[in-house]
């Protein structure tokens, strides 16, 4: 038999165990009973856009860089030391057209077109001679040394002229490769020269937009651009559409000028060769169209439209996007209400609340 202390220590922990559980379910029993109520969710407030239909402008943003529209070699016509070279001939420097460059020893070429003077003096003194005499085999000769000297005083004209190099039109200069004392020969390279009469900057034009910039003389360009700190804008012309797709990026170039760049008489700030530029081209248009916003579109083709306080989805055709929005050319009828609040869960039949403002 277990002693009477020992089972007085095992009865204990279950008496108060059973005395919790008893003042628990009195308490459960003695609680109020809660008073069951229905509880409404307000639904989702959206906004909306009401249909309008018409012609639609169009702007199309593309980015390049200025360059000029046409650059030259400069080559030496002639041999020889140069004996002269003008300080403006080095990179970055304006220069006007016809202005002096570098001159080359014209020495020898003098010399040349002396010696074809005396020899046409010599061969018209023996055609006049032989004509005298009336010996025509002598005449024929004389009159073709008239002639080859002719010829000679011509290229020495045309080589003494070569040793002045100069600018062959309003140009930058863009490399200098020959200093004041350096012998050149033919066909040496002497630099390069950019001309500043004239910018171009080719734009590459997705495949998507091209249609819109089909009427080039009808279309305006702007030109956006950073110079000396700050932004700067420019006009432009579009020159041409090029008939070729870069084989890259399946772009179709399109290339705007721009009259006298770095003329500050035309423009606010001269535009720079190599100056990185965003081209806005407007004049494009779409005849009738909706433009919503880009949250109004889900997927690719997909809209909500509101109808009596519920959500109705619809497929519509959209013929671009851009950040202005995008253009709805089908699928829309005017007056109805495009759903333009973009929710995280939205469904056929889901039923909104319109927003006051």
């Amino acid at each position: 038999m277990f002693p009477m202390s020992r089972l007085i220590s095992l009865i204990r922990p279950l008496a108060i165990l059973a005395v919790a559980l008893l003042v628990a379910l009195l308490m459960v029993k003695s609680r109020p009973q809660l008073e069951a109520r229905s509880v409404s969710i307000p639904p989702p407030i959206v906004s909306v856009q009401t249909v309008v239909n018409g012609a639609q402008s169009v702007s199309v943003v593309a980015h390049g860089n200025v360059t000029a529209w046409r650059q030259l070699e400069l080559t030496a016509q002639v041999g020889g030391e140069v004996i002269w070279k003008s300080v403006r001939f080095e990179p970055g420097v304006v220069v006007e057209k016809g202005e002096p460059l570098l001159r080359i020893d014209p020495t020898d070429y003098e010399l040349a077109l002396a010696e074809a003077k005396q020899a046409l003096s010599s061969a018209k003194l023996s055609l006049a001679e032989a004509e005298s005499l009336r010996q025509a085999a002598r005449v024929e000769e004389a009159e073709a040394s008239v002639a080859a000297a002719e010829v000679r005083i011509l290229r020495a004209k045309r080589d003494l002229e070569n040793t002045e190099i100069a600018a062959p039109y309003a140009a930058v200069i863009d490399e200098q490769t020959v200093e004041l004392g350096q012998f050149i020969v033919v066909g040496a390279r002497l630099g390069r020269v950019l001309g500043a009469d004239k910018a171009e900057i080719r734009l590459p034009i997705p495949p998507q937009d091209i249609r819109f910039i089909q009427d080039i003389d009808n279309a305006r360009v702007t030109l956006h651009g950073e110079s000396a700190g700050d932004t700067r804008s420019w006009e432009g012309n579009i020159s041409r559409v090029e008939a070729r797709i870069d084989t890259q990026t399946r772009a179709f170039p399109v290339v705007v000028e721009v009259e006298n760049p770095l003329d500050t008489d035309v423009h606010s700030a001269p535009m720079r060769f190599g100056l990185f530029l965003r081209a806005e081209i407007t004049g494009g248009s779409v005849p009738s169209a909706v433009r919503i916003p880009q949250s109004a579109l889900h997927g690719d083709n997909d809209v909500f439209i509101y109808v009596d306080g519920v959500l109705q989805r619809r497929s519509v055709t959209v013929v671009r996007v851009s950040a202005e929005g995008a253009l709805v050319t089908e699928g829309l009828a005017e007056g109805e209400q495009v759903v333009v609040t973009r929710l995280d869960l939205m469904f056929e039949g889901m039923a909104v609340a319109l927003s006051d403002v």
